[in-house]
């Protein structure tokens, strides 16, 4: 029943004369709506143990992201909260893409290094995360902030080298 109600939730939410979403909403309002949607899933349904509900909300969350970045192509916040949706969800691939995309626009901003890292490392890609802790320790002053740093590298470092992974993806080196 429960995959009935998530299938049929998905055919109105992406059928193309079915749009939940008004034309008039603004960036900020889509992102409003896509937080409540977040906060309900991962608050609420996945506490609950209730998977079709939160995968139901996930993909309104999403949905109302997207959105938000087609409305507003620059508002950081929009693909940190996408990121973060795939992140929860554990779609780190595509988590770490969208995290790309806000650090492009927002190279000053330092949780979006750390997030870029996080969704990288769980993604495998311990170089690539260790890659970017190491431009956001370029920018760091603080010296406190600089030894986490310097210990999360050498701990990426380690892992790198200890699986001989060695290219973005995961791959093998030869």
């Amino acid at each position: 029943m429960k995959k009935i109600m998530v299938m049929i939730c998905f055919l109105f939410l992406f059928s193309p004369g079915m749009n939940v979403y008004s034309q008039a909403e603004t960036a900020e309002e889509l992102e409003r709506r896509g937080v409540t949607h977040f906060k309900r899933a991962f608050y609420e349904a996945i506490p609950q143990k209730d998977r079709a509900r939160a995968d139901t909300e996930y993909a309104l969350a999403e949905k109302a992201f997207q959105k938000a970045i087609q409305k507003k192509p620059d508002r950081v916040e929009s693909y940190l909260h996408l990121g973060r949706t795939y992140f929860v969800q554990k779609e780190f691939l595509k988590a770490a893409n969208i995290y790309e995309k806000a650090l492009r626009l927002a190279p000053e901003r330092k949780e979006v290094y750390l997030q870029l890292a996080s969704a990288l490392e769980m993604a495998g890609d311990y170089k690539g995360a260790e890659k970017t802790l190491k431009e956001l320790r370029e920018q760091e002053k603080d010296s406190h902030s600089l030894r986490v740093l310097d210990e999360l590298i050498n701990r990426l470092g380690k892992r790198t080298r200890a699986t001989g992974m060695d290219n973005k993806g995961g791959e093998n080196k030869p």
